[in-house]
């Protein structure tokens, strides 16, 4: 075996254990260049094992096939790091309304201990919080799509807008220059949408590899909310919108 494939091996063995990989970070650990790891991460890309995200590559798989466990493991890291970064969103008395997703998870975990009021669509948000006795969690009915750990349809969307919340933090499938924040269901979307409506101030976790994807639905436009949380500096483009739309944008 070459060198160049035994650097591809050991690159893919680390995009099969966390998800992703940063070309800054494989650049140190493996002594070569930037050029190179591009190079790599390209022939890799070409073989079908990754896909290309700015500042490096993620593994290339269809959200359906995998499990939301198994979703929840991938970039831990990045999740856990973009919670942190949102965390000083949230006061002690609010009203917060969470949404369904792996990254919202991770959110909703530093929460727990704290003296707030929680609305979620998750059924592992709500799970989670069973034995907190600070926190008050209100779960909004609807019909539960097991793929998704969430509840969704008219009756979710009709029983978030009884509220008024100070933050609603959501995630996302995708962020697209053009075409805004990006879903691939229409019931995210809708209940997105309601819950940007419902808050004071509404909030997006979206890692990297979301940056430049397109997804299947136009959820909401890249300045129809109010803070935007992700794990690294944003693409020059992208930086430059949400400066124009006056979006928050933190980063860990």
């Amino acid at each position: 075996m070459s060198i160049t494939e035994q650097r591809l091996q050991l690159i893919l063995a680390e995009l099969q254990r966390d998800g992703r990989v940063s070309v800054n970070e494989l650049s140190g650990r493996l002594g070569i260049s930037t050029e190179t790891v591009r190079r790599d991460l390209r022939d890799l890309e070409m073989r079908g094992h990754a896909r290309r995200v700015y500042g490096g590559a993620v593994i290339e798989q269809k959200r359906g096939d995998q499990p939301f466990e198994d979703r929840a493991r991938i970039g831990m890291r990045e999740k856990a790091r973009i919670a942190s970064a949102a965390l000083p969103l949230v006061e002690d008395g609010m009203t917060v309304f969470i949404d369904t997703g792996t990254t919202t998870l991770a959110f909703a975990r530093q929460l727990l201990g704290r003296r707030i009021s929680i609305h979620t669509n998750s059924i592992g948000i709500a799970a989670m919080f069973a034995d907190d006795p600070q926190s008050q969690v209100t779960v909004l009915g609807g019909e539960m799509k097991p793929h998704y750990r969430g509840l969704f349809g008219h009756r979710t969307v009709a029983a978030l807008r009884e509220h008024v919340y100070d933050l609603a933090v959501m995630g996302i499938v995708t962020v697209h220059r053009e075409h805004g924040f990006m879903d691939l269901g229409q019931e995210e979307a809708v209940l997105r949408r309601a819950a940007v409506e419902q808050t004071r101030r509404s909030v997006i976790l979206a890692d990297s590899a979301k940056f430049g994807r397109l997804g299947t639905i136009r959820t909401l436009g890249l300045g129809d909310v109010d803070v935007l949380v992700t794990n690294a500096p944003l693409p020059g483009d992208f930086a430059d919108a949400f400066k124009r739309l006056n979006v928050d944008v933190l980063h860990a």
